[in-house]
Parts: C-alpha cells; structure tokens; sequence
C-alpha cells in the first residue's frame, strides 16, 4: 500500500509538471504546421506584411522575439520589415506547402512595420532605397550584412554601417497584456553620424516628448524610447511618418537599447512601465547544441543491379523518422577530409551529417543535424572540412564555434544576389574549380504552367541574377555572371578543367530538357532572361533530352575515381523528374558539342538530384528529394552507385559524321550479330522553341508536319577491334531528337539491348 501511494504521489507529479509544461508552450506554437519550425529560433523566406501595404522582405527572417512576439529583418535592406504578436507565419509558400504563386505572410496583428526603406542611412542621412533596382543588398559603403550568431533561443545579427561593425540582438519584453519589441545593438567607436530606422506608420501625425517618439494614426499610437543611450544619441520623427534614431559622431563604442511600441490610445500609457522593464541582452555567440541525439539508421545493400552486375546501388538511409519532425528533402551533398561523414542540406533550410561510410553494409548510420533556418538551401559544398550552403538569399559558411556538433555562426559568405518573392527564384546546386571560386545557378521567374521541379512560372520579377549561372570568387567578395537564359536548372557540373555544364526544365523557351554545355558569355534559350539587348543567338545544348527520358534536370557529375569501371574522365548527368543516371556521349563538331545520353538501369530511393564522387571510397554518391512532379518513391534519398568488378556492357561513346553513326561499346562484339542492321532501329524529330510551354515534335523531313519518323538503318560495319559499330543510316542529317535502339551480343554471348537518346547539331 505504501509503494503505490508513492507510485501515485510520483504519477500525479508527472501529469502535473506536463500540464504546466503543455500550458507554458504558447498556442502558436503547439498549432504549427510541421512545415514551420518552432525548435530554431527563426525561419528565413520571402516574408510578406499587412503594411505598409503590398510590402514584402525578399530576404525575410522571421525572428521568434519573445513567448508571442516575432519580428521580421530584412537582410537585403537591412531594415525590421515588421513586428507583430499572436501568430507566427503563414504556411504559404513553395518549400511550406508546396503552393505556386504566394510566400509566407506574417500571421498574427502586425504592431509596426517599415516599407522598402534603407534600414541605416546613407552618408547623407538619406533612407531612399539606392539600389538600381529593388533587389539585392545595399551597397556595402552604406551597409552590409554579415549573418547572425544563434545561441540556444536568442539571435545575434552581425552587420556593418560603414566601417562600423554592429551586433543586434531582438528581443521583447511583456507586461500588462502589452508587448514592446526589443532592439539591443552593440556597436563601435563611430567615426561618422549615422541613422537608423525603427519604423514608419502611414497617415500620421507627431513628434518627439520627453525623449520619447509618438506617431498617431487614428486609434492607434506607436511610441519608441532610446534605453542606456550614448551621448548624442537622439530620436526622431521624419514627415510625420517615420521614426529614426540617429547616433553622432564620435560616440564610443557601447550598446543600448530601441524599445517600440503600437497599441491603441487608451493603452499608451503602460509604455512607461515598458520601457523601464529589464531586458539583458548578452549578444552572444555560443551556445548549447540543441539537436545533441544522433538519428541512427540502418543502410540497405545492393537495392539494385545493372543487368550485368557491374553496378550496384547501395542505400544510406535517410532520417525522415527524427526527434524534431523535420522534413529531410536533400538539395546538396558533399564529404569530409575523413571519408567517413557527408554533409547534406535540405529544401528546408537543414543541414544534416552524416557519419558512418566507411561502416561496412552502412549499418548504424549517425545523422546530426548541424544547423537550421536556411531560405531553401538546394546547394552544398565542403571546403577544408568548413560546409558552404547556395540558398535564395545567400552563400552561407558555417561555423561550430565551440565544437558542440551545431554550428552557433552563420555567416554570410556572399549575399550579392538578386531574389524577388517569386516562388521560381530557386539556387540549385554549388560547385568549386580548381582555383576554389565557387559557382551556382539560378531560375527566373518565367511564365508556364508546373511540370517538373521548378514547373510554371512564378510571381516575381526578373533581377539581375534570375536564370543566370553565377560565379562567387573564393573569398566570397565578387559575383559575376557567367550565362544567362536558364529557366529552372535544378543542377550543374563543373569539370576537372573547368568545363561548365547544367540541366534545365521544359517550359517556356525550353522545348524539351536539354544538358546544356556552358560557354561564358553564352545565352541558353529563356528570351525573359536573357539580360542582353538585342536579343543574343541561343547556344544549342549539347543534346535534348526527350520527356520519357527526363522531365526535369538534375545535375552532372565527371567521372573522377578510376575505380568506377571503364567511365574514368566522363560525363554523368542526373535526372530529378524521371530518377535517372546516365552517362553522357559527348563530341565537338567545328566548336559545337553535341551527343546523348545511355542509361544505367539502377533503381533510386529519391529523385537522382546531386551527383558526388567520394574521393575516399571512389564511388558515386547521389542525393534527391521530391517535391513537384516526378517518379521519386521517396521525400529523400542518399544512394551509393558502386562499380562491382563484373564487366560491363554497354555504350561508351559515341560520334555521328557522313559515314553514319559510330557507337563504340564497353566489349568487344558478336560480328554476325552486330553488322545485321536488322538489329536496330531509328526515329526522329525535331522541335520548336517558342513561348509556349514545351513543344510538340515534328517530322524532320516535313518540319511543319506533327510527329515523329522512322529512318532507315541501312547497313552495320564493325571495327577490326570488335568494339565500335558504324551505322549507315539513311538521310542522315541533323535533329533536335533521334532515338536508337539496338539489340545485339556480345563476343561472349552476353545480350546488349540498349537504347539512346541523342542530338544531332552538325554532320560532317
């Protein structure tokens, strides 16, 4: 009797200190979709607010500020776009929910805000937005941002006003049903004046009393008061609509706080007590790793074989199931100087490692996760072990400052580029040369319905940077861009010497996916982004890939390990709609490539999105998710592609020239059966660029006639070597598609039946 008494003692302890726990977790927050995260302390998007009117922060982070206050920076202007109480986002949004045309808006009762104003002043004291045109950061003379520190719930931005190095850290405090927002700044010995703004309120009238800033606007009073100012230090009321706080010239370096207020007039009153209110702000760097467990997963073994047994995937299990509910969706992939650990990131703004590849049959996988809050990071690279993500509003370079296992620094390696709220703004992918600048390429927001990741066309405006491969040099201070005219490229390459390449997505301008072969300065078919007047010539692709073979791009990968089998130096192209692999045949013709495509036959967890060479093991590793259309089984996949040792059978090259069509194999082949041109068959088409999503096919001897035509293969000769077979094919000439089939054996008996997909530019 006594132990259950304790045991119930105990019991009602547990239901107890739940039901204050469950009470304490604001309403917000227990009712926040999974796709809204609550465990990191913001969330980056292109963040829309209630006023001024049709405001939006192209580079929005929503900043929770306090048990239900939140606030929104603008790290292109550097300005606090909005704060407000209640709610916290809308689920709207592309990477949220998966809805075209709309980004999140902030969800609860906006209390001020600030419209697209400069957030510091300009040497003239001048707010005017001074950009070219309305997208992309400030100049770095006036302000530059230079990321933010997250430590356990608070966050520390890091920017620079001139020469001036700033840190801020929002904040709230809450009394008598009354929230004030906090804006903690530290600063440096300031060798000029400068100007910040705090908000803007429409149809107002007021002025400054007894240090404190008043805005009116019918019912509605919105006040500020400067806490711990510096000498000099002042506020002040601009056209009767704006608030601003000014420091002057030589102050010392110090911090101090802006406290703002907006409620109505019957409440102004309790501002006092607000502003009186303690509020420590630390501005720290560091803190607790708040993702510490390891999500352990088991991998799976030879998930699928080529049909002769040369390769073989393998699966590294990803963590879909995890403490924290987040989706895992890979957008980049890249390894460690150990061999033994990947990092990956996520459509979601996650980045993951994992470690355990070096574990034979990948049992026990650990997946960490090491950082959060990234605006639809779908690029990653790993420099000298430091991990590099390509989002929307950034390049990031991440720092774990005290070796926890979570990054605490997020730094802004590069944020020069142009981002609307258009939700076709994606950044695919993330590359290096040899001399270590980085590369990355962007979609612009084009017209067309959605097939496809990066289907239809978006809601936003074409910038500088929409449908360009951009290059950011290795110290992340210059972007330039290399090549315009991309529609929605989800992926590229960079080779061994520097040849650039991508993928692209069928719509507008984009009869079919094509593998685009990438020359500076070159212009790849999307006239709405091709940023050159007079309108530039299109650069053909190296080849066109039909809609059964790829329906959205992905990226491309050189074969770098001499351990993949017989491919060491060759192209490899990804598809994320059709979750395919396939080794590209390539050839120069009078300075134009052209060539096709073979598959591997492997069967893929996820969509084949990211191809990497391990260069510890020699495999290749391929990452994927899946969002709008494609064949992907799964959300996320991480599959290995490992050479086996068998032979391998299939094309390896491939070259067309009057003769006819050369297709060079991995064995050598059956003689008889390989010189029948019974043996294989070919057909045609051509296409139409136009503005029109896609196209359909057309006869190539009857370029106005629909459809598709079957050409003669009229005889077949093989090489004294047994390895290349010559097709005489009749009419032979060039075409945007021409498919071969073939079925034939080799010397050793071993049936080949196979299939190519390619272009034909020129034929000589």
């Amino acid at each position: 009797m006594e132990m259950m008494t304790i045991r119930n003692v105990v019991l009602l302890a547990v239901i107890w200190i739940t039901g204050v726990l469950a009470q304490e977790k604001p309403e917000w927050q227990a009712k926040l979709p999974r796709t809204l995260q609550a465990d990191f302390p913001y969330t980056k998007a292109a963040v829309r607010q209630n006023f001024p009117k049709d405001t939006v922060a192209n580079k929005g982070m929503a900043i929770i500020a306090g048990r239900e206050a939140f606030m929104c920076f603008d790290t292109d202007l550097l300005r606090w776009s909005a704060g407000w109480t209640g709610n916290y986002l809308t689920e709207d949004g592309v990477s949220f929910r998966g809805n075209h045309g709309a980004s999140p808006r902030i969800a609860g009762d906006q209390k001020f805000g600030s419209g697209a104003l400069a957030g510091w002043a300009d040497a003239q004291g001048s707010f005017t937005d001074p950009r070219k045109e309305p997208f992309g950061p400030l100049p770095r003379a006036q302000a530059k941002w230079r990321g933010c520190y997250v430590a356990d719930n608070t966050v520390v931005l890091s920017y620079t006003v001139g020469d001036v190095q700033f840190l801020e850290q929002p904040g709230s405090v809450e009394q008598d049903g009354q929230t004030a927002f906090v804006r903690s700044l530290q600063h440096g010995a300031l060798n000029a004046a400068v100007a910040t703004l705090v908000c803007e309120v429409e149809n107002a009238q007021g002025g400054v009393e007894d240090g404190v800033a008043i805005l009116v606007s019918g019912d509605t009073v919105t006040q500020v008061a400067l806490v711990n100012a510096p000498k000099g230090a002042a506020l002040e009321v601009q056209e009767n609509k704006r608030i601003v706080a000014k420091l002057a010239k030589g102050t010392a370096a110090g911090a101090f706080q802006i406290r703002i207020w907006s409620g109505s007039k019957a409440d102004h009153g309790k501002f006092a007590a607000l502003v009186k209110a303690p509020v420590k702000a630390e501005f720290r760097k560091v803190g607790k790793n708040r993702w510490p467990e390891p999500v352990v997963t088991q991998g799976v073994m030879n998930s699928s074989k080529t049909p002769d047994g040369a390769y073989a995937t393998d699966v590294i299990t990803a963590p879909e199931r995890n403490p924290w509910n987040r989706r895992v969706r890979f957008g980049g992939l890249d390894f460690f100087s150990d061999g033994n650990r990947a990092a990956l990131s996520t459509w979601d703004g996650d980045v993951w490692i994992v470690e355990g590849l070096k574990n034979e049959n990948f049992k026990d996988l650990k997946w960490t996760r090491f950082a959060s809050g990234g605006f639809e990071t779908l690029g990653l690279k790993i420099v000298d072990d430091v991990i590099y993500t390509s989002g929307r509003d950034e390049m990031t370079r991440y720092h774990d400052l005290n070796n926890d296992g979570a990054a605490d620094h997020y730094e802004s390696f590069n944020n020069d580029i142009t981002s609307s709220q258009g939700f076709h703004e994606f950044v695919f992918d993330l590359h290096t040369d040899k001399a270590g600048n980085f590369y990355t390429i962007k979609a612009g927001p084009v017209r067309g319905g959605g097939r496809g990741f990066g289907g239809g066309g978006g809601n936003g405006h074409v910038s500088a940077h929409a449908g360009a491969l951009l290059k950011i040099d290795k110290y992340g201070e210059k972007l330039t861009v290399v090549a315009t005219g991309f529609r929605a490229p989800n992926g590229m390459g960079v080779g061994p010497d520097g040849q650039l390449t991508s993928g692209d997505n069928e719509g507008t301008w984009v009869p079919r996916c094509p593998i685009n072969w990438v020359k500076p300065g070159g212009f790849y078919g999307v006239e709405d982004l091709a940023h050159k007047k007079p309108l530039p010539s299109h650069h053909k692709p190296l080849c066109w890939l039909d809609k059964g073979w790829d329906n959205s791009g992905g990226g491309q990968e050189w074969v770098t390990s001499k351990r993949w089998g017989p491919f060491h130096g060759e192209l490899l192209h990804t598809s994320y709609g059709r979750s395919s692999l396939y080794l590209v045949l390539k050839e120069e013709v009078a300075g134009q490539m052209q060539g096709g495509v073979v598959k591997f036959p492997l069967r893929f967890t996820s969509s084949a999105m990211r191809p990497r060479f391990n260069p510890h093991d020699g495999h290749l590793y391929v990452a994927g998710l899946k969002g709008w259309q494609s064949n992907a089984g799964r959300a996320a996949g991480l599959d290995r592609v490992r050479y086996t040792g068998e032979k391998v059978y299939t094309v390896s090259g491939m070259k067309v020239d009057k003769a006819g069509v050369h297709l060079t194999f991995t064995q050598k082949l059956d003689p008889k059966i390989a010189g029948d041109p019974e043996n294989y068959a070919i057909s045609r088409w051509n296409y139409k660029r136009s503005s029109a999503y896609g196209s359909p096919t057309f006869k190539v001897s009857k370029p106005e006639e629909r459809g598709n035509e079957g050409v003669n293969v009229t005889g077949a000769k093989l090489s004294a070597d047994g390895l290349t077979v010559t097709l005489a094919v009749e009419d032979l000439r060039p075409c945007d598609q021409q498919l071969i089939k073939f079925n034939i054996d080799a010397a050793d008996g071993t049936n080949i039946r196979n299939e190519i997909m390619h272009t034909i530019h020129l034929v000589k």
